[in-house]
């Protein structure tokens, strides 16, 4: 690909018919289908001590589906391809994880279950086209409405169509050049020289999302938590109507019933709202920050080993973690910013900030960090934001590209990581604040600073 492209994704809502819902459905069980059967085939193969690839077993599906599976004709036939592919990676995936150790059960692909308000398939950019710029024509179908046009002027290269609960999505991977990046996102600050570049050390945790080292704290909408007791509330109800609760019970040939179906897509509504006031959310606060910082200190976190602590774990999963890092890092490198990762061993939330002592034990519950060293007192969070400061500094490779800027920069902390602390203005901080105010997203100061106790 030309460095000049950029791969990009756009979802859009669609506005299906009767008739597209029920070709939708069809396509998504010609994928389960498909995706099912070579799981099968796979393991027969491995069994039997061949070895079976993705290619392979299209190729094997394709000459058989006249005969045994004549009704994935009806449907898009990209929609029983790109299930092997899809196949291929999972198992490639599970082989990795056993190269690490993790044993050989560990993410083992799994069969697709059909579900009440789930699904989705592939279309190949070939087969799609846009009309009138309201209309997604799709192969063995015909037109289906948008909810929006289509922002981007770039090639297709491919379309997913899903469902979530009861709202039928299109989701368009593109590859626009980066004039046509710029010219849709025209909030990106662009600078000419490096000399003004902006720099930022975030904490990521639960107690505050993010805590910044201009001592700005980023809540969380946690809408999980604020969604909890109606969900709680749905899955009670979905519970009692008529399904089959056991595998005995399917094997005897207990049916859902139609309020079970109704039930189900009020439960996956819920989950669905949860899941898009995280993405709305993380989505504006990552644009912001982008747009405000040029260099990120942030720390790599071992998220699955975070979600094994029973106690923390849907707080974690809460606030989403690793998507925030995600979105951070692909925005950076559209936009000529860089993400500065600092090791998972890394102790930002021990060393002190202003003497660089670390300790060797602080636990969870002490929430302000004293120093033994230099006596400073400051909020635990903030110092680690800090630490991650200084050593974007040093570390930063868009930094070292103009030595004088370096030099000044890290004249200080030279002898000691925590000596350099952030330069933000007033006017900086206040424009900061605008935006995310703007945006609806909650902040708040560090009440804990750095204060240094007096050593007689």
């Amino acid at each position: 690909m030309s460095s000049n492209l950029i791969s990009i994704s756009h979802k859009i809502e669609l506005v299906p018919n009767n008739k597209a819902k029920t070709y939708f459905k069809k396509a998504f069980g010609c994928a389960r289908v498909a995706y099912n059967w070579g799981l099968v085939r796979w393991k027969q193969l491995y069994e039997s001590g061949q070895s079976p690839n993705p290619y392979t077993l299209k190729k094997e599906f394709n000459s058989i589906k006249d005969d045994k599976f004549p009704f994935v004709k009806d449907v898009t036939k990209y929609a029983v391809q790109q299930p092997f592919i899809n196949l291929g990676k999972a198992f490639d995936r599970f082989f990795a994880n056993v190269n690490k150790g993790k044993g050989k059960k560990s993410g083992y692909p799994k069969f697709k279950k059909k579900k009440e308000g789930h699904g989705s398939f592939y279309i190949g950019g070939d087969q799609v086209a846009i009309k009138d710029n309201k209309y997604l024509k799709i192969p063995n179908l015909g037109l289906v409405k948008m909810r929006e046009r289509l922002r981007f002027n770039g090639k297709i290269c491919s379309v997913t169509i899903s469902q979530k609960a009861n709202k039928f999505y299109a989701s368009f991977s593109m590859q626009i050049t980066k004039e046509e990046y710029l010219r849709t996102h025209p909030s990106i600050i662009k600078k000419d020289t490096t000399s003004d570049r902006k720099i930022v050390g975030a904490d990521i945790g639960i107690k505050s999302y993010l805590i910044l080292s201009n001592g700005l704290a980023i809540q969380s909408p946690k809408p999980l938590k604020r969604l909890s007791r109606v969900l709680i509330k749905k899955g009670r109800q979905l519970d009692r109507k008529q399904h089959a609760k056991t595998k005995q019970e399917r094997l005897m040939g207990v049916k859902s019933s139609n309020n079970f179906k109704k039930a189900s897509v009020k439960l996956a509504k819920v989950h669905s709202k949860i899941a898009n006031i995280r993405q709305d959310y993380t989505q504006k606060l990552t644009t912001v920050l982008i747009d405000t910082f040029d260099i990120f200190g942030l720390e790599t976190l071992n998220v699955k080993g975070m979600m094994r602590n029973h106690k923390l774990s849907k707080a974690i999963a809460d606030v989403s973690f690793y998507e925030v890092v995600r979105e951070l890092e692909y925005k950076a490198s559209y936009n000529d910013k860089e993400i500065v990762r600092v090791s998972t061993f890394y102790p930002s939330s021990k060393t002190c900030s202003v003497c660089g002592n670390v300790k060797k034990e602080l636990k969870i519950s002490e929430r302000i960090y004293k120093c033994k060293a230099c006596g400073a007192i400051i909020d635990r969070d903030y110092n680690a934001s800090l630490n991650l400061f200084s050593l974007a500094i040093q570390k930063s490779k868009l930094l070292k590209k103009d030595k004088k800027l370096m030099k000044d920069k890290s004249a200080k902390s030279k002898k000691k990581i925590g000596i350099v602390h952030p330069e933000s203005t007033p006017a900086d901080l206040t424009a900061l604040l605008s935006r995310l105010e703007t945006n609806k997203i909650a902040t708040s100061k560090v009440e804990t600073g750095i204060q240094q106790e007096t050593r007689v």
